[in-house]
């Protein structure tokens, strides 16, 4: 039993003991950093990537989607596979604090680990600084051992949920509701086609050339978030040069959207624009309007269109 120490000289020493003894132990606070160890070279795949609330869709149409393979050969080392390309990349593994580490570049909280399946949460980071609000996404890994003992099916897994084609189904009736306003249309996940029906007008759709050495971080969304085509019209009734965004309705119908003049020019710019899309694009192009989940909708694309008077 300990007694209470009276002496001012004794009560001292036992502060400078307790301190020294605090000092040396570990802080309840202070995490000891994850280890990969139990699970080095086994092998797994990403099933489900998905936000906070469950859907692998946001009210833009982003779509999340898991397509990585994985395995760990150390602590600080990876192996990713990615299907484009077809083969597995080596990334060095940063852990920064806590369960936060940096894998193949990303920023990532471990949530999860087992010889079953792996969790992570995806962070953004800006200058060292967590987003709470931007880290929102997750990915859900199993490994093969699980996935045959089970006998799952890795591409039932990766298919968006009936919550999902709920989800867009209500967004659906609001998009096409109001197909000409920006805040209810969103991007399809099979973006609109333009094709054109005369040899006078040629579409191209634009691409930008993706970086072979960074194919793992290019996301197929660039290609239907924002869908851009470039159109020539030859035989045009003078010569112009216009860029503005604009809708496609779920039945293919295009409306003006936004385009950038100055305020004194707004109204003539509107009625020359709304000019070629009615007696050119609606005309002379078949459009196939943007769909999610097999459900059409309104969407925006952009076009940049140039006439060439022959």
């Amino acid at each position: 039993m300990i007694k209470l120490l009276k002496s001012p000289l004794c009560a001292f020493l036992l502060v400078c003991i307790i301190a020294v003894a605090s000092s040396c132990s570990p802080s309840k606070d202070q995490k000891s950093k994850p280890t990969f160890k139990s699970i080095l070279g086994m092998q797994y795949i990403e099933a489900d990537r998905y936000f906070t609330n469950g859907l692998s869709f946001n009210p833009q149409g982003y779509e999340l989607e898991p397509s990585w393979k994985v395995h760990f050969l150390s602590d600080d080392s990876i192996m990713v596979y990615h299907p484009t390309a077809k083969v597995f990349y080596h990334y060095p593994i940063y852990h920064d604090h806590d369960s936060v580490f940096n894998v193949a570049r990303y920023w990532m909280r471990l949530k999860h680990l087992s010889k079953d399946s792996i969790i992570f949460q995806l962070l953004s980071v800006d200058e060292k600084v967590i987003s709470k609000e931007f880290s929102n996404a997750f990915m859900k890994f199993y490994s093969y051992d699980y996935i045959n003992q089970h006998h799952l099916n890795i591409e039932n897994l990766r298919r968006p949920s009936s919550a999902d084609t709920t989800f867009i189904r209500q967004k659906s009736l609001i998009a096409n509701r109001n197909p000409q306003i920006k805040d209810s249309v969103f991007a399809g996940r099979n973006p609109v086609t333009l094709t054109s029906r005369i040899p006078e007008i040629s579409v191209e759709k634009h691409s930008e050339e993706p970086d072979p050495l960074d194919i793992l971080h290019k996301s197929p969304s660039d290609e239907y978030l924002y869908p851009e085509f470039n159109i020539i019209i030859h035989k045009a009734y003078k010569d112009f040069n216009y860029s503005f965004k604009a809708f496609v309705d779920e039945n293919g119908k295009i409306y003006l959207g936004s385009f950038v003049v100055s305020p004194e020019f707004e109204q003539s710019r509107r009625r020359v624009l709304e000019g070629i899309i009615n007696v050119y694009l609606a005309r002379f192009l078949s459009v196939k309007p943007g769909s999610t989940l097999g459900i059409k909708h309104s969407s925006e694309i952009k076009l940049n269109v140039k006439g060439v008077a022959e």
